[in-house]
């Protein structure tokens, strides 16, 4: 049963991982506080599991509850005897419920969040029990896989019935409040935290697994490649990043076989060459469009894979040989797959094959008892190839326990757990990798769109331009799953129509939006330059000041200086009679001939002393006023210094 406990459960796990508790202690609390409240006599694992899903809303295995209880009466006043436990006195209360209203204020935000997020969307909420729904159909999604040891997906109860509408509707929300709310956005990745904290209380064997993913080889998926090459957009690409960060610290590695580097080298071929194409519905195309990337940035990408991907942190590895006593039967797993995966292209499934035989063929014939013992595991985005493999393994002893593929979001939270406050990213970015994921328009409801478009345009409902629009707008899609959250039986021609309308409006508000953005941006740089220009004007100025007022200083030294040479050469001449002709005759000569200059200056252009000190004046400024712009580095020739 699903409950609003459930997602307070979530938060509380939350903040005991905050308070540096480990593993199955995060459990303790609860069965604790069963064991307050109920007292049962006996004590079961089944009475304590009850008590746990109807009080807190959370699904715990039999066998992690009595792991947990045994570490409990290793302190506490119970005591075991003929297979059960009885409690034999006081017990210490762990005071849930003051964790819980300080975790309600996080569940409020998010469910009055979601409720009142929904109004404006194709499927209201209308009450919160149907938020609290909605919002733990989408956190099960992050569940926990293809492994044995995991005696179940998720702590979250068993939802019955299809929930799509509801993960793309808590999808769009994610991505709403991501840009618009950081409060409810820490909210809501409380949950995520929390659910993923609880997955190791379905693993109890975690506990006593080691630290690291020493000796491990993750090899990629292919569209996992493409994510990490960023082609599938940010939100993906961040996501693997943080994953492969995460997997290095822990000595693990990560790589991708030839046959998975020449499938890539395919893909990056073909979307180039259906990039204009109305019949392209592969993501990658879609992201190309959106991002405004050619034909040719594809096409050099393809040729500088190795780099890139090296860049990432993921090497390229030889594919294992064929080798008969480690074959898989590809003919059986074939069969497997067809019944979980749709293929759209016929090679991919065979890369499929090559991936899991190889995977096998490293192995060899040696037990995987747990993940890091299991030497390599193929990693996927593709849950439904993670499950044909795990069914195909259940048939090898070599894989019974560890699957030779496993999904990328049980890779992150498995590694998570390992250290989660080193690696506090990693939920912020699975979140934010799933929800974009779910908003992607499934290939049954693009088909279904072009086809109807197709036969809008051919009835005249439609203009070949709006054909054009509807086939190729990166808005199309976001518009496309808001309206029908993704069901294919909820396209109509109303659909479509508004579809147009609403990206019509969009391109044509981006489009004033931006020529209004330029007109501002362009009025701003004509301010920012004018105000510049103001502000050297007036530096310039108190610097023009401060050297008019030294080439004075220095105007009237010369002049000074000038003026006594030129007296007391004349005098000093006539008073040094006694002494040798030429010293005489030197001075007062050169004082004659300088005041002969000057007063035949003055004759024939009017120039005199004081216009001698004006120009030794205006020489020093120039001066002064060149030195101290070079200094500064301003060019004069952009003022007016009059």
């Amino acid at each position: 049963m699903i409950s609003t406990a459930t997602l307070t459960s979530l938060a509380i796990l939350k903040v005991t991982v905050d308070q540096g508790r480990n593993y199955l202690d995060y459990l303790r609390p609860f069965i604790l506080q069963v064991l307050v409240d109920h007292r049962p006599d006996p004590i079961t694992n089944d009475v304590v599991s009850n008590h746990i899903r109807e009080q807190f809303g959370l699904e715990i295995p039999k066998r992690t509850v009595e792991i947990v209880l045994k570490r409990i009466s290793r302190n506490h006043a119970i005591e075991r005897k003929d297979h059960v436990y009885r409690i034999t006195g006081d017990l210490p209360d762990p005071q849930i419920t003051a964790r819980q209203i300080e975790a309600q204020h996080h569940i409020d935000t998010v469910v009055s969040g979601l409720q009142q997020f929904s109004q404006d969307g194709a499927k209201p909420i209308s009450s919160p029990e149907d938020a609290v729904l909605a919002i733990c159909a989408f956190l099960a999604r992050f569940d926990v896989t293809c492994l044995r040891a995991y005696l179940q997906g998720t702590a979250i109860p068993r939802i019955e019935g299809t929930h799509q509408t509801d993960i793309v509707l808590v999808s769009e929300y994610v991505q709403h409040v991501q840009r618009t709310d950081p409060e409810q956005f820490d909210s809501f990745l409380i949950l995520v935290q929390g659910h993923m904290l609880a997955n190791a209380l379905v693993c109890p064997d975690l506990d006593n697994a080691s630290q690291t993913y020493k000796k491990m080889t993750f090899y990629l998926d292919t569209p996992l490649l493409i994510q990490g090459l960023g082609l599938e957009g940010e939100s993906r690409q961040s996501a693997l990043h943080e994953l492969i960060d995460l997997l290095g610290k822990l000595e693990s590695k990560v790589a991708a076989f030839s046959h998975s580097r020449q499938e890539l080298y395919g893909v990056l071929h073909s979307a180039a060459a259906h990039l204009d194409s109305s019949d392209a519905r592969a993501p990658i195309v879609h992201e190309a469009r959106k991002r405004g990337t050619t034909k040719s940035d594809l096409l050099l990408l393809a040729e500088s894979i190795d780099d890139k991907l090296g860049e990432a942190g993921i090497g390229i590895e030889d594919t294992p040989r064929y080798t008969g006593a480690l074959q898989i039967d590809e003919t059986v797993f074939e069969q497997i797959l067809e019944e979980e995966v749709s293929y759209l292209n016929p090679r991919a499934k065979e890369y499929d094959i090559n991936s899991v035989r190889s995977i096998y063929a490293i192995r060899g014939n040696r037990l995987a008892p747990s993940l890091e013992k299991a030497r390599a595991v193929f990693v996927t985005s593709n849950t439904a190839f993670a499950r044909a493999a795990w069914e195909y393994g259940k048939q090898h002893e070599s894989s019974q326990d560890v699957s030779v593929v496993i999904s990328d979001f049980s890779l992150a939270n498995m590694a998570w757990l390992k250290a989660p406050m080193g690696a506090l990213a990693i939920p912020k970015s699975q979140l934010l990798a799933l929800s974009y994921a779910a908003l992607e328009p499934s290939s049954e409801l693009l088909g279904k769109f072009m086809t109807e478009i197709n036969r809008l345009e051919n009835r005249g409902d439609i203009t070949a331009r709006d054909h054009q629009l509807l086939r190729s707008s990166p808005l199309v899609y976001s518009e496309l799953m808001h309206l029908t959250l993704g069901e294919d039986t909820a396209l109509t021609t109303e659909t479509v129509i508004q579809t147009l309308e609403y990206v019509s409006k969009a391109i044509r508000k981006e489009e004033s939006e931006r020529l209004t953005e330029e007109q501002e941006a362009h009025q701003k740089t004509r301010d920012t330059l004018k105000s510049q220009r103001i502000h050297n004007q007036e530096i310039m100025r108190n610097i023009y000041w401060q050297c008019l007022r030294n080439a004075r200083v220095l105007a009237w030294i010369f002049s000074g200086i000038t003026g006594i040479i030129l007296v007391v050469g004349l005098f000093a001449g006539l008073g040094l009679r006694s002494t040798a002709p030429i010293t005489v005759w030197g001075l007062t000569g050169g004082s004659m001939i300088a005041l002969a200059l000057l007063t035949l200056a003055n004759l024939v252009v009017g120039s005199n002393v004081r216009h001698l000190h004006e120009w030794v004046k205006n020489r020093c400024l120039t001066w002064l006023l060149k030195r101290k712009a070079k200094t500064i580095g301003v060019d004069l020739s952009e003022f007016d210094m009059d």
